[in-house]
């Protein structure tokens, strides 16, 4: 029996860690909650069969910015066969190779994998440009989720310049136009914008194929500021640890509160993940 669907997981296998997060581990590894130990890929598994859960894998390609490896579609759609009980693969596109990456999002689809992972600050792109919306417009056709990662991002902070990345990709305001062109695409907004979580909120309240990924909420925060807000839709949030880069235990027991009403955890924490997922066209094939 799945208990919760962590809809952000990265995994630390040696594909990620050794590739597109390498030049930020220096920094990475000074601030709390990182952990950056390369784990197998059973181990992996075990940690979430032990709770019951399932996890969303996010592939990583900001080849194009770090000149570093991918952590593939390939390498993500290989996690999810070892072990297709827990795992639920999301590829990724570097949307600066243009034509390719075009063709990468069509590859990914052909994967089975129901969804693709961005990181605009990481891989440095503008989410509400042309060249974005070419990708874009190929997930749309295949039926695939979007799940872009919003506000702060701790990659490069406290290094020289932050290592030139650029927080203002990560403002969720973009997700607005994206949605707008794009209204049978699914898009999550990961993180909750934070920085802009107001603007998250707003835009997942006006557009209703935006879906809001509560990385680092607890309940009791999501039930006493977010419902308030521009009438935010609980059956549109769903449960993220955002691990390895945060503690999937403590995630899970940001929402084992008593002051929740556990319909609405379950729905949270599993069955708006469920919906969402079903809804993609791999899952309906």
């Amino acid at each position: 029996m799945t208990d919760f669907i962590d809809f952000h997981v990265h995994p630390p296998v040696a594909e990620l860690v050794d590739g597109p997060i390498a030049p930020y581990l220096e920094g990475l590894r000074g601030r709390s909650g990182v952990e950056s130990d390369i784990l197998t890929v059973d181990e992996i598994a075990d940690r979430y069969r032990e709770r019951s859960g399932r996890a969303v894998i996010l592939g990583w390609d900001a080849e194009t910015v770090t000149r570093q490896r991918p952590f593939s579609s390939e390498d993500v759609a290989a996690m999810v066969a070892a072990h297709p009980d827990v795992f639920i693969g999301f590829g990724s596109i570097d949307p600066a190779r243009g034509a390719r990456a075009v063709a990468g999002v069509h590859a990914a689809a052909r994967l089975g994998l129901p969804g693709l992972a961005f990181h605009p600050i990481g891989q440095g792109f503008d989410p509400s440009s042309r060249q974005a919306f070419s990708v874009f417009e190929a997930a749309e056709e295949h039926g695939l989720i979007c799940l872009l990662h919003t506000g702060y991002s701790r990659l490069g902070a406290g290094m020289s310049g932050g290592t030139g990345l650029r927080l203002t990709y990560g403002n969720p305001i973009a997700v607005d136009a994206i949605a707008a062109a794009f209204p049978d695409l699914k898009i999550v907004i990961a993180h909750l914008g934070r920085l802009w979580r107001d603007e998250a909120v707003a835009v997942a309240a006006h557009k209703p194929n935006v879906w809001l990924n509560l990385v680092g909420a607890t309940s009791e925060g999501c039930v006493a500021e977010l419902d308030v807000l521009a009438g935010l839709d609980f059956d549109r949030c769903l449960f993220g640890s955002d691990w390895c880069f945060a503690s999937l235990d403590d995630a899970l027991d940001g929402w084992s509160g008593e002051g929740i009403d556990p319909a609405l955890r379950r729905r949270v924490l599993l069955e708006n993940a469920e919906r969402l997922l079903k809804s993609s066209a791999i899952a309906r094939r």
